[in-house]
């Protein structure tokens, strides 16, 4: 799509029903808050750590990043796309942005507000900013999702995105008569590029995306697993030496008798927890422009070792860091969510350019007191508060 489209937004008139849309707007901030303090506590999300990665610094850089830009930012690419349409180009296997890129907009956003807030250093709320970003966000959660919820807490934790015709695609070319060998190999393969997704993205786990469950005959269910982002080059540290051979790895499965819960991140979990044994047919495949592309033992033996050379060689570049590259990486981490909407609503490399440079400024403005010390209080409120996670408009 090329051109500038008008967007309209049914918060534009603000002044005329004033107290109508507060309302509301603090009613998304209290929806998602509470998903977030589900999210947070349920995989004690607060109390990560890592050797490697100052957990805590990236998140609080990342979420400064998108308070202060994000609304610029998601303006531009309104621009050119309804958030409708993006949400409906979203409805596809392995492409990005997808459902973890649309909740970490409101989470990093709100997170940044909150600490600023928790600081005492927080601004005054522009309630157009915030009806924008939340009518942005709700517009496209609307037509991503098959049953227009806005999260997974409101519809059994579940994630339908694709359409029936996709659904019907993949469950056509699931395989039941894998060897045990082979099965144990689809396995070890997957592991070994989800932990090579984990590591890439600076043990952040935004490369393993679940969604599902779909309706099968015979009370069976579908559950779609998507490695994406295998061809990243966006981050200081990727290039064409960290990429795998496919920019996506799918493992679709049918499965019966298995309870399934998908957060508000993609993450599934099921009871039983060992669902090995209860995948009836599954496939691994890649998919590119449209097409399904199964991959062999072969290609996926392959893929894995390569996966693993460059997890070395990634560690090597971590391990020699400062503790100031071990925060200010999550200024990349964040644009790279962030940036992926742009690309789908047809932006060029200028759009990549000006959200390096804005989050660059705001990385400038806020490391030294990160390096410093800086606690990372909004993760304290989460873990602890019984309040609201997310404090309403606050505007005078």
């Amino acid at each position: 799509m090329t051109g500038r489209i008008s967007f309209s937004s049914p918060f534009e008139d603000w002044g005329m029903t004033l107290l109508l849309h507060r309302e509301r707007v603090n009613q998304l901030i209290h929806l998602y808050g509470e998903s977030v303090r589900r999210f947070f506590r349920e995989q004690q999300r607060s109390r990560q750590f890592s050797p490697l990665f100052n957990l805590p610094g990236r998140l609080i850089i990342g979420s400064y990043c998108y308070y202060e830009h994000m609304y610029a930012l998601l303006q531009r690419i309104c621009q050119r796309v309804t958030p409708e349409q993006l949400g409906m180009r979203m409805k596809r296997l392995g492409g990005l942005p997808n459902y973890i890129n649309l909740n970490s907009l409101l989470l990093g956003y709100f997170n940044g507000r909150q600490q600023a807030i928790l600081r005492g250093e927080a601004r005054d709320d522009d309630p157009r900013e915030l009806a924008f970003i939340l009518d942005f966000w709700t517009r496209v959660v609307r037509a991503y999702r098959n049953d227009r919820k806005l999260l997974p807490d409101e519809a059994g934790f579940t994630i339908p995105i694709l359409p029936p015709r996709a659904v019907g695609e993949v469950a056509a070319c699931l395989h039941s008569d894998y060897s045990d060998d082979e099965r144990r190999w689809i396995r070890r393969t997957i592991a070994t590029i989800e932990l090579f997704t984990f590591v890439l993205n600076g043990e952040a786990r935004v490369g393993v995306f679940h969604h599902g469950p779909y309706a099968l005959s015979g009370g069976d269910q579908l559950i779609i697993k998507e490695l994406v982002g295998l061809q990243e080059d966006f981050y200081s540290w990727t290039g064409k030496g960290t990429r795998l051979p496919y920019a996506n790895i799918i493992r679709a499965m049918r499965v019966h008798n298995l309870r399934l819960r998908f957060d508000l991140f993609g993450t599934l979990r099921t009871e039983p927890r060992e669902y090995e044994g209860l995948i009836r047919a599954q496939n691994v495949f890649t998919f590119c422009d449209g097409i399904i592309q199964p991959l062999s033992i072969h290609q996926m033996r392959a893929t894995a070792e390569r996966a693993g050379d460059i997890q070395i060689t990634l560690y090597r570049t971590f391990m020699e860091w400062s503790d100031r590259q071990r925060i200010e990486y999550g200024a990349e981490l964040y644009a790279n969510l962030l940036r992926a909407f742009g690309d789908l609503a047809g932006l060029d490399g200028e759009f990549h350019q000006e959200v390096r440079a804005r989050f660059r400024e705001t990385t400038m403005r806020h490391i030294e007191a990160l390096v410093e010390g800086e606690p990372p209080l909004i993760l304290q409120h989460i873990a602890e508060t019984e309040g609201p996670i997310y404090y309403p408009l606050r505007c005078p």
